[in-house]
């Protein structure tokens, strides 16, 4: 199968596949972004994102499990499992052209971190499992590893532009970068544009100079 974009209405039609809209999508950069605006200097340097990383997943979670959708941490990858079994999505945070349409397949979109062994495996199951969907018989009595499950990544990138997001399918890593993708949903609707919406900069704010307290120590009576 040939990599492809979905964008516009080709995109609503996918999510709609996969049993998702871009409400949903939305509402987990939502989550994520008013978590790590509670952010300030007094956070530990980096906290801003690793508050979004978080709370985009747990929203995502919260939106999504009373329509019988589930979730696993397994590994530490934070996935939220489609009710059918047959797919997980989890959030990451990514780096380059993230959410635009003229990006390349491979190396203008990867995660901003390094990602260790069980990515890697996640990312070398996604590719031995094409074509995409139906991964899995529905029908099938036993039940099948979370951990073998093709997962999506929800796909975000913080700049003074504002946030831009897309749902990518990773299939390859360069390094200790997931860098290649099959399919790329790109949704048209971004209400997340402008540098209010950039948690970079709550992360890059100096840290307060340190203040020097006068303690008087009184000898013991």
């Amino acid at each position: 199968m040939e990599p492809v974009c979905h964008v516009g209405e080709a995109a609503v039609r996918r999510l709609r596949e996969l049993d998702l809209t871009p409400e949903d999508v939305h509402r987990a950069i939502a989550g994520g972004l008013a978590e790590a605006r509670l952010c300030t200097e007094m956070d530990a340097p980096g906290m801003a994102g690793y508050a979004f990383w978080s709370r985009s997943n747990r929203t995502f979670r919260e939106r999504m499990t009373p329509n019988a959708w589930t979730f696993s941490n397994a590994q530490s990858i934070l996935r939220t499992i489609n009710p059918s079994g047959t797919f997980a999505i989890t959030a990451v945070s990514g780096s380059g052209m993230v959410g635009e349409e003229a990006a390349d397949f491979t190396g203008d979109v990867r995660t901003k971190n390094p990602k260790g062994s069980a990515v890697a495996k996640l990312v070398e199951r996604n590719f031995k499992q094409l074509p995409l969907f139906p991964v899995f018989d529905e029908d099938a009595e036993d039940e099948v590893e979370v951990n073998d499950l093709p997962t999506w990544f929800l796909l975000y990138k913080s700049s003074n532009a504002g946030m831009m997001f897309e749902l990518s399918l990773p299939v390859q890593m360069h390094g200790k970068y997931v860098d290649s993708w099959r399919e790329r949903i790109i949704i048209d609707d971004n209400p997340f544009l402008g540098a209010e919406f950039d948690i970079k900069r709550l992360d890059e704010i100096p840290a307060a100079a340190p203040v020097d307290v006068p303690v008087e120590f009184k000898g013991a009576v």
